[in-house]
């Protein structure tokens, strides 16, 4: 024991050199696992996704009206989007083919946009002006109009071509809080599958 403590007394800058080095490895040892943690629940995360929309394009592509009659109304609304979203992405010109869908095609695919986005912030953030500009007709289509007014003003905000209304983040954490507390977006899923189930022809797959 005389013998350690004559050490650390004579050699102390080592010894503290020896302790930094402890601690730096603790911390890079605590980060290094709590990055693989995030990877870990990142990659499940993203797995399971890749699961759901395979099994959603199992059920729903190509759409056929037996899947819109079986579907759970939390579910249709996606699953008849992504039947929508498959030739788009398969398209060279995906914008010029969804601009050649028909009308309740596109404004139900902004739908599942904004909702899949789950904030305005995001969606409006995220989205190009062929399918923001299209949000409120979307809405109209199912009937919901008690956003209108919030999301006018928002639409407005983020329309590079109009110079009237100024971008306020304000305004938009508002809408998001609005929307959360109106439960919007489970509003906008029931209210879209009963369209899609009320109309089914205008959504089932063409042979």
């Amino acid at each position: 024991m005389n013998n350690v403590i004559a050490w650390f007394r004579d050699y102390w800058p080592y010894a503290l050199l020896l302790v930094a080095v402890a601690v730096g490895a603790s911390f890079i040892f605590r980060k290094a696992a709590q990055a693989y943690k995030a990877h870990q629940k990142t990659f499940h995360a993203e797995e399971a996704q890749m699961r759901h929309l395979a099994e959603l394009k199992k059920t729903y592509y190509p759409l056929t009206a037996a899947a819109i009659g079986a579907a759970p109304e939390t579910e249709l609304l996606e699953g008849t989007a992504l039947s929508l979203q498959i030739p788009l992405q398969k398209s060279d010109d995906p914008e010029g083919a969804f601009a050649r869908l028909p009308e309740a095609q596109q404004l139900i695919y902004v739908l599942d946009v904004f909702v899949s986005d789950e904030t305005a912030t995001t969606f409006f953030k995220e989205s190009s002006t062929l399918l923001s500009s299209r949000l409120l007709p979307a809405l109209d289509l199912i009937g919901l109009h008690d956003a209108d007014e919030t999301l006018s003003r928002l639409v407005t905000m983020f329309d590079e071509n109009d110079e009237t209304t100024s971008l306020d983040w304000n305004a938009v954490a508002a809408a998001d809080a609005e929307f959360a507390a109106q439960d919007l977006l489970t509003k906008i899923k029931l209210l879209g599958a009963k369209y899609i189930r009320e109309h089914p022809e205008q959504f089932v797959a063409n042979d």
